[in-house]
């Protein structure tokens, strides 16, 4: 702090020379003038900082010793003001600067959003931008109370909400949470289980519901196999009412599916060179500048735009964009019988681990590869299992509907 005050007010390194040196500093002491970083250059000279208004009382003394006072060096506020007076055009520079940072400082330039993961940060940025909250407004018209409740009324999940302002900044702090109803309605969903696809049902573990299918029954695509509707009988055995559950069952089928690969034994591969370019450019709206001129159609082009950004969700309608060339050519060749039938086994294992990966088995394998001349056929049928069992919505029936459809007309 010393040493800004000092810089603030100006200071001055002088060399101080004469017959009377001890005297001069005693002087000094006495009439309260500060002189600091004394240096003894020789037998009869020193020198010392002193601030400027000290520098002034020096007349006095200097009269009274005979000294001789040379100044070497000025430093501090009121000598580069008076070194720079007639630079008016830097002066109006440094007052319009001042003004600019004073008005920037009183503006929100960054919005900061934690705590969301539901909705979105670019979610909840448009629906501020619908209530007037954006970058560059003034911080006075910031109202922390009624975003924090906008917030909460236009988004159910948020359970908490706390806005403030730190600088610039404007930052919102989000807690989320289940809604109650979507909970509810979790629990009170009623369902039947349905065949996706037609098939025989290898085996099937019921949990819930009434299985209406057994294992070794042939099944349809949309038949219902687990029903979630449980039927209550008295001890005449008969219906009384009717409970719904939401049906759970691990029910397998196995079916046929067809395979058939065909691979030519003429191909063509595009190879890179290993000649590459690389081109820079900037993008404002739909002006660009240094856009890469038009190359060949034998070059692959990769780009990548990165926008400028002010602060973290404030970005400039400028970006930077990098393109990058790689050079190809076409390379024609030839399968042998071998590397056809190897290239289609390939093929093959990789589509069994496509169905492995969606948890289909593979019962029996009738796949074949046979060679035409011109190409190598990989083709056949499949015998696969894999579960099955949709959600179907269960309909609810009334007592009164069910009472008479069991009454059968006396004759």
């Amino acid at each position: 702090m010393e040493k800004i005050l000092r810089l603030v007010y100006g200071y001055l390194t002088v060399l101080i020379s004469g017959e009377q040196i001890e005297r001069f500093l005693n002087l000094c002491k006495s009439r309260g003038i500060s002189l600091e970083k004394i240096r003894y250059l020789q037998e009869r000279q020193i020198m010392a900082q002193m601030s400027a208004t000290d520098f002034f009382q020096l007349r006095t003394v200097r009269n009274k010793t005979g000294v001789h006072i040379q100044i070497k060096r000025k430093r501090g506020l009121p000598f580069f003001f008076f070194r720079n007076k007639k630079r008016k055009a830097f002066f109006a520079g440094i007052l319009l600067g001042s003004v600019l940072l004073l008005g920037l400082t009183g503006r929100i330039w960054n919005i900061h959003i934690e705590g969301n993961v539901r909705n979105s940060t670019a979610e909840i940025l448009e629906f501020l931008e619908k209530q007037g909250v954006t970058h560059a407004m003034p911080k006075r018209k910031v109202n922390c109370s009624e975003i924090a409740a906008a917030v909460r009324r236009e988004f159910p999940e948020t359970t908490w909400v706390s806005a403030r302002v730190e600088g610039t900044r404007l930052i919102l702090e989000i807690k989320e949470g289940i809604p109650e109803s979507k909970e509810a309605d979790t629990q009170e969903k009623t369902c039947s289980l349905a065949a996706e696809k037609e098939g025989v049902i290898t085996r099937m573990i019921v949990r819930s519901g009434i299985p209406l299918k057994k294992t070794g029954d042939t099944c349809k695509a949309g038949e219902i196999l687990v029903s979630g509707e449980i039927p209550v009988r008295n001890d005449s055995q008969e219906v009384v009412r009717y409970e719904y559950v939401h049906a759970d069952a691990d029910i397998f089928i196995s079916r046929s599916v067809s395979y058939y690969q065909e691979i030519p034994l003429e191909y063509e591969i595009q190879e890179v060179t290993g000649k590459k370019k690389q081109r820079f450019f900037i993008r404002a709206g739909s002006w660009y500048l240094g856009l890469y001129e038009k190359e060949d159609a034998d070059w692959r082009i990769f780009s990548e735009e990165i926008p400028l950004c002010l602060t973290e969700n404030f970005r400039l309608p400028v970006s930077l964009g990098k393109v990058c060339l790689t050079e190809y050519h076409s390379v024609k060749g030839k399968y042998t019988e071998e590397e056809a039938r190897k290239k289609a086994a390939v093929l093959f294992w990789q589509y069994e681990k496509r169905l492995l990966k969606q948890g289909i088995s593979i019962a029996e394998n009738h796949v074949s590869t046979v060679m035409n001349g011109t190409s190598c056929i990989c083709k056949g049928t499949l015998k696969i299992i894999e579960k099955t069992g949709k959600e179907t919505e269960t309909e609810r029936k009334s007592m009164e509907n069910t009472e008479k459809t069991e009454k059968t007309p006396e004759n």
